[in-house]
């Protein structure tokens, strides 16, 4: 009796399934019909993937090319060879040209007649039971889609990455479904950074960037994926963090082919429950301030502007920004009127040196260090010594890191003639690259590690001593554009430019709620007449906020004035007029006489003496 060989194809979709069943069938199957020389081929594959990638298909044909005797091939059904109608027509059309008999076990079908052809039934019975097999896979993708959806609005078997915040836990008694829980350690952080965004991180940051607030991470040693600015941006647009989400994922579809039926995108639209960590209202709130044209948060690095956000338009109540400029080689950076050009295109058109009105608003803080002392000493210094020492720590550790990786990449350097197939001008393009972002990195850390280093000295002080380590650090804080930044604000709420020519300069400088508080109780001090506080208190147009007026006549020794009382208008160039406190009519002023004897009494000098940072 003549010897017969034969193929038993078995194919199985994912790791777990057990192909055993389908040989002892197909074994059974073929030895029926005479077979007994039997090889096994065996596939672990989705019955979906292309022709080139299916690696049991491509194992039998290159057996049967090396076995020529293996011309028959069992398979207990179509879908074995495939599940899209493309794929089978392929692997139909080769065995047809090389003469390969198929045996379908579940449905008794044949592929060619004892003569070797193909029938025209035959044709379109491998046609139908090719579409069957299609149409079936399609629909348990649909049926497993309808269950998976069911599943996450339920907060079950929720696929994808897991979102920063939570923690992925199997359920008891069903080792393949999943659910989430929060994640308490990175759940705070996530409720901090909103907070952060929203509100600031202290009386010092009212509002963060993104920059800042991942920089903020950084220092705080939360975990590396709170240091990037991307990270962070998803993290504030991440609706899940409410409770649920409704998500619009759009994927490349590896079944797509041109003239096919696939799309060549799937779009998803899932509904997702999660554990609540944040209120919807907090995230609505947070998804306006991140729509918002950046009116509100200064985004610059490469200029720091100092009274960014602080000075309004005296005309349109806009917020006036930074003009960075240089003039044969001299600073002529100024502030103008953000809506001077544009839709709204304010009739403000004036510049204000930022040099002058920057070193002004300093001058003046400095008139009053002790209400600086008294603010620090408001704010618990303790507990900040502690966070900035926490935060220069790792800081500390950050640099390292980075020193590190620059010492490694010299070493690669240094080897660059062990190597023989790479181009000299790549590998060091290559190096360069990288080499230039860790400087980049380390120049931001080295920064923040000033700014820390500079507050622990200040805020390390006994608090009766704060007074004195202020004014020794001065200089510091004056070298340093965001520290000047910082101290401003701890002052300024709003700074309106009133008048500004070429020989005077009047300044509205609004008190931070907290400093006047301080301003306030020391004048009733130091005015204890019943009668003055009694008519204070009762005259709402009075504050101690303070109006500077520059006289810039002499434009190299600039002479500085500031007032408390409110100057209500500007009569001509030259004349203002100033609130009398006792109810009697304005006061007028001409500006070349603030010092006579008579006006003394209304106007204090203070020393004015630019910055040197610009």
């Amino acid at each position: 009796m003549k010897e017969k060989y034969a193929i038993l194809l078995v194919r199985v979709s994912t790791l777990s399934q057990d192909a055993e069943p389908q040989v002892e069938d197909l074994r059974k199957y073929a030895n029926e019909r005479g077979y007994t020389n039997l090889e096994i081929i065996e596939t672990k594959e989705s019955g979906l993937i292309d022709l080139d990638k299916k690696s049991g298909t491509n194992t039998l044909f290159a057996f049967i090319k090396d076995n020529p005797k293996y011309n028959v091939v069992f398979a207990t059904e179509i879908s074995r060879l495939g599940r899209r109608q493309s794929v089978l027509h392929q692997i139909k059309e080769w065995f047809i040209a090389n003469k390969i008999q198929l045996y379908v076990k579940d449905v008794g079908y044949s592929l060619l007649e004892d003569n070797g052809s193909v029938s025209t039934s035959g044709e379109l019975m491998f046609s139908m039971y090719g579409l069957f097999a299609e149409a079936e896979i399609k629909q348990k993708k649909e049926r497993f889609s309808r269950a998976k959806k069911v599943l996450m609005e339920s907060g079950y078997s929720i696929s994808g990455k897991t979102l920063f915040g939570y923690k992925r836990i199997t359920l008891e008694g069903t080792p393949k479904r999943t659910t989430l829980v929060i994640d308490e350690v990175n759940a705070n952080i996530v409720r901090e950074i909103f907070k952060w965004y929203l509100q600031g991180s202290n009386v010092y940051e009212k509002r963060m960037s993104i920059k800042k607030i991942a920089l903020e991470c950084l220092k705080l040693g939360y975990p590396k994926y709170t240091h990037s600015k991307r990270n962070i941006n998803k993290l504030l647009k991440e609706e899940g963090y409410t409770g649920e989400k409704i998500t619009n994922n759009k994927r490349k579809n590896k079944n797509f082919q041109e003239g096919g039926a696939e799309a060549e995108y799937i779009i998803s639209n899932n509904k997702i429950k999660y554990p609540l960590i944040i209120s919807k209202d907090t995230y609505d709130l947070c998804q306006m301030r991140l729509k918002e044209n950046n009116s509100k948060i200064d985004k610059s690095t490469k200029n720091i502007t100092i009274l960014s956000k602080l000075i309004n338009c005296n005309k349109c109540k806009s917020h006036f920004t930074g003009n960075y400029r240089k003039n044969k080689g001299r600073n002529t950076s100024s502030y103008r009127c953000s809506s001077r050009s544009g839709t709204n295109n304010c009739v403000n058109k004036q510049s204000v040196s930022m040099s002058m009105l920057d070193s002004a608003i300093w001058c003046l803080i400095k008139t009053d260090l002790t209400a600086l002392s008294k603010i620090i000493s408001a704010f618990n210094p303790d507990k900040e010594v502690i966070e900035n020492g926490i935060k220069l720590e790792n800081l500390y550790k950050q640099r390292e890191q980075i020193n590190s990786a620059i010492l490694n990449l010299k070493k690669r350097f240094n080897n660059f003639n062990m190597l023989k197939n790479i181009e000299e001008i790549d590998f060091v393009d290559i190096i360069y690259s990288k080499v230039e972002k860790l400087d980049k990195s380390k120049g931001e850390i080295e920064n923040e590690i000033y700014k820390l280093e500079v507050e622990k000295t200040i805020k390390s002080e006994n608090h009766k001593n704060i007074f004195k380590s202020i004014g020794e650090n001065l200089l510091k804080i004056e070298d340093s554009k965001e520290l000047l930044k910082k101290y401003i604000k701890l002052f300024i709420n709003k700074i309106e430019v009133i008048l500004h020519n070429q020989y005077f300069s009047i300044i509205y400088v609004e008190n931070t709620s907290t400093i006047n508080r301080f301003k306030i109780d020391d004048y009733f001090k130091n005015n204890t007449s019943k009668a003055s506080i009694s008519k204070i208190t009762k005259d709402a147009s009075i504050s101690l906020n303070n109006y500077i007026i520059l006289d810039k006549r002499n434009s190299q020794k600039i002479e500085a004035y500031r007032t408390h009382r409110k100057i209500i208008s500007t009569k001509s160039k030259n004349m203002i007029a100033i609130k009398s406190w006792l109810g009697k009519d304005d006061i007028l002023i001409h500006l070349n006489d603030l010092t006579t004897s008579k006006n003394s009494k209304y106007f204090t000098r203070f020393n004015f003496t630019k910055l040197n940072i610009y």
